[in-house]
């Protein structure tokens, strides 16, 4: 049924059986078994109230980071997300107000911004995926702290039976790598975001600074999805008389950097990032995350959360 009134609606964009695997930063081998890429709100409500109406799940894909998809085929309706719009809300001498769409890619809005001369997205350079996986994690920097959530005056929601709707951003509940959107399910169409205005060269700087880290800390042209565990607590971090709340200095403390099982590799420059190296088993993948989990358990007494989600 699905397939019928989506094919009515969307026609040659409605795909079946579409390798996905491309659309992934970890490059997981993955099939969809339905497929349609959104490119407007309009777009994302007809969607979502067909696939509401036939029951069918839906399973959205932004830029593809921060997910693990440990299946070989999606048995749902896969919608990639394209709605990329951007538009000037308000404007006064010291601040500007823009909306942004959620597929937006992070790393586009942070240059525009920045050329722009607006401060608020600057030193997420070089942050993978969309807006919408952003709002999703509250994705964040740390030097200095910065979360993509900061800067939000509202956005505009999507449910999952296609109801749209606006709420402010203390509506999000917004916390380290947390948004209520990870409980309510409701998808992040777009957003308005409060930017102050600063000398473009000023903001540059921030970013260069902010990229040069990234590359310097973490693995770069590799297929990995980013931090897979959540940092411990300071509350952990004080009661173990640790160094530091980073999950990768534990995972490194615990011999584990390099460790491979099949193609799947611990970084060896920032443990808390898996490489596949290329013809990556959802098997091996699991494996290696349960030694890790058990390690942490066994060495500190530790329970990891992941900040990838796992499919």
């Amino acid at each position: 049924m699905i397939k019928d009134d989506l094919s009515k609606k969307f026609g040659s964009k409605l795909k079946h059986d579409k390798d996905i695997s491309p659309y992934f930063t970890l490059k997981m081998k993955v099939t969809a078994s339905n497929y349609l890429e959104v490119e407007s709100k309009d777009e994302w409500i007809d969607a979502v109230k067909l696939a509401h109406e036939s029951k069918t799940p839906i399973f959205i894909l932004g830029g593809g980071s921060n997910i693990a998809v440990t299946q070989e085929k999606i048995y749902a309706l896969v919608i990639r997300n394209r709605y990329i719009f951007s538009k000037k809300i308000h404007e006064t001498d010291t601040h500007v107000e823009m909306l942004f769409s959620s597929g937006y890619p992070m790393s586009r809005i942070v240059k525009e911004t920045v050329a722009a001369g607006f401060s608020g997205f600057e030193y997420h350079l070089g942050l993978p995926g969309t807006l919408g996986g952003a709002m999703y994690m509250n994705s964040k920097w740390t030097k200095p702290e910065s979360y993509c959530g900061d800067a939000l005056v509202y956005g505009n929601l999507l449910t999952r039976e296609g109801k749209l709707h606006k709420e402010n951003k203390a509506y999000f509940k917004f916390a380290y790598d947390y948004s209520i959107l990870q409980e309510t399910k409701e998808i992040f169409l777009e957003g308005v975001y409060r930017l102050k205005k600063e000398k473009p060269e000023i903001l540059k700087k921030r970013a260069d600074e902010a990229l040069a880290y990234r590359k310097k800390t973490q693995p770069f042209g590799v297929a990995t999805c980013g931090c897979f565990f959540q940092n411990i607590t300071v509350d952990d971090q004080e009661r173990l008389n640790l160094p530091t709340t980073s999950v990768g200095f534990l995972i490194d403390d615990t011999g584990l950097k390099g460790k491979k099982i099949g193609a799947f590799e611990v970084s060896t420059k920032h443990a808390n990032f898996i490489i596949n190296h290329g013809s990556g088993n959802p098997n091996d993948l699991e494996q290696l995350l349960d030694l890790i989990r058990e390690s942490i358990r066994v060495k500190y007494g530790l329970e990891l959360k992941e900040e990838v989600v796992i499919v």
